[in-house]
């Protein structure tokens, strides 16, 4: 799969359509030792992280590295999301926050909201009402 990867438009191809009009980056293997992950300033404990990378780019010359800030909310994320599971469940978005608590949410188990963003059941019933049996499902 990795050798179809068209540089300029990394995206699987009908995969992840829900992200589709997001920029995606491809990292081959060649430049994953640039990919890092540290502390933004001095370490000190509540401090942002930024996670660093260089993605592909059909002419090296256009590459141009990648920082993303990370919370301390946002790193434990990070983790929760990656701990102890296979490369497989890693890969398979199974979890998003929800549009109204913040908390993350199993996709198979959300409903969307008005605004299609995923939510908690609980958190639909709260926010615009509903059967009392779809808190509980």
């Amino acid at each position: 799969m990795t050798e179809d990867v068209n540089p300029d438009d990394p995206r699987p191809t009908g995969h992840f359509g829900r992200f589709r009009a997001n920029t995606w980056h491809y990292i081959p293997p060649e430049l994953a030792r640039s990919i890092s992950l540290g502390p933004a300033t001095d370490g000190e404990p509540g401090d942002d992280w930024v996670l660093t990378y260089t993605p592909e780019r059909r002419e090296p010359e256009d590459r141009e590295k990648v920082l993303v800030r990370l919370t301390p909310r946002a790193l434990q994320e990070l983790y929760i999301e990656t701990k102890d599971l296979s490369p497989d469940a890693r890969q398979a978005g199974h979890t998003a926050e929800c549009d109204l608590c913040g908390d993350s949410v199993e996709l198979d188990k959300a409903i969307p909201n008005k605004r299609e963003e995923p939510v908690h059941r609980r958190c639909y019933v709260d926010a615009y009402g509903g059967p009392v049996w779809l808190e509980d499902y």
